[in-house]
């Protein structure tokens, strides 16, 4: 396919990005895609894929019924959706197509890849869900250094299989830890205040 002939606002507001975005993908596509390492790089996007939220949620309603406490699947569901939020609104305003739709040659080597490409939303998910987790399991120093690791090969991988820009990664990281941040110190426990406000009223009305 060829680049757009019509600039969208990524690259009318940001040119010399986005022109070092295409040069960049195009070299590090061409180098890697008639390797092995597109399959590496599907199995390890997948572990970016937020379906996982759904994986880790069953966990805590499990554990939330057996140990009677829900303030982990509360921290993570309210995590999720407030994050989420923000991200959506970014994605629908820059509307930034993915480099398989720009630049002719490049094809998507996995089956994602759907809708728009700025931010990335497997960095953005993957961040925010490992990153609760640290913070709420492996409250350690040392485990931020996974979790950079973990960035780089989910952000890598999706840039091999023609998916997204560097900057798309970049930002989707940036983005994660910024909402991270602001769940984790400011609004989770607004969220668990409420959670205890709505079971105390279900409780004196009998539901519960």
């Amino acid at each position: 396919m060829n680049d757009r002939e019509v600039p969208d606002f990524f690259q009318k507001t940001f040119p010399t990005i986005d022109k070092w975005d295409k040069r960049t993908v195009k070299s590090i596509y061409y180098k890697f895609k008639d390797t092995k390492i597109p399959v590496f790089a599907r199995i390890f996007s997948y572990f970016g894929d937020p379906r996982l939220w759904g994986a880790v949620g069953f966990v805590f309603i499990i554990t939330g019924f057996v140990e009677q406490d829900f303030s982990h699947l509360i921290t993570f569901v309210s995590g999720f959706f407030q994050s989420f939020l923000i991200y959506y609104i970014i994605k629908n305003l820059i509307k930034r197509e993915r480099p398989f739709k720009r630049i002719e040659g490049i094809k998507r080597l996995d089956k994602t890849g759907h809708g728009f490409s700025f931010p990335s939303g497997h960095c953005h998910h993957s961040t925010i869900l490992v990153g609760l987790l640290w913070l709420s399991f492996f409250n350690q120093p040392w485990f931020i250094i996974i979790l950079l690791v973990y960035n780089v090969i989910i952000g890598f991988s999706r840039i091999i299989l023609g998916v997204h820009f560097i900057s798309d990664v970049i930002v989707g990281v940036l983005e994660a830890y910024l909402m991270l941040l602001i769940h984790w110190f400011f609004t989770k426990n607004f969220y668990l205040i409420m959670n205890q406000i709505i079971v105390e009223i279900l409780v004196k009305i009998k539901i519960f």
